[in-house]
């Protein structure tokens, strides 16, 4: 973090805890530091958690269940902090535990980690942020094509901000789950 590179984005790992880091530094603050944190749960969230605390009802749980169990593209939208990579991680419970699952990330949040711990056939790619220009990860667009060479799987993409939306539709074009 200087200023030839005035964005930080990465992730804080503690003995009980993760976090998120944003920080933004002169030049592209001119007024000093600005910074958030955006604390993770350790357990991934399930759908009975979602019901249980009154964000979803279990008609929409089940429903959502359903899609995923009938290997159909879901794409979550929404806000800042609405709880979008929260449902993204429940749902990918909903997804059997044999099925091979690729999940593409610029930045680690979903329970990868956890879903293998408790049996899942799964696999993280860090990419680069569509937020900065110079660092030597691959471009998500990359990411997103190079999951499809890497036979049937599920395909999981937690953000969608700038060119590797044509790989993404060209991925469900060619019917990858």
């Amino acid at each position: 973090l200087d200023e030839a590179n005035p964005i930080l984005d990465t992730e804080l790992i503690l003995p009980k805890a993760r976090a998120r880091v944003a920080v933004i530094s002169p030049p592209l603050n001119p007024s000093g530091l600005a910074y958030a944190l955006r604390r993770h749960r350790i357990e991934p969230w399930t759908l009975p958690l979602f019901i249980d605390n009154k964000m979803i009802n279990s008609f929409t749980a089940g429903l959502l269940s359903f899609m995923i169990d009938g290997s159909r593209t879901v794409l979550i939208a929404g806000t800042r902090s609405s709880g979008k990579t929260s449902l993204l991680g429940s749902l990918m419970l909903e997804i059997m535990p044999k099925i091979r699952t690729l999940v593409i990330e610029d930045t680690l949040e979903l329970p990868v980690d956890s879903l293998r711990k408790i049996g899942y056939n799964i696999q993280g790619m860090k990419v680069r942020s569509a937020l900065l220009e110079t660092t030597k990860e691959v471009e998500a667009s990359e990411g997103i094509r190079t999951s499809l060479r890497l036979g049937d799987s599920a395909l999981i993409v937690g953000e969608v901000r700038s060119d590797e939306a044509k790989a993404l539709y060209e991925a469900m074009r060619v019917g990858a789950l």
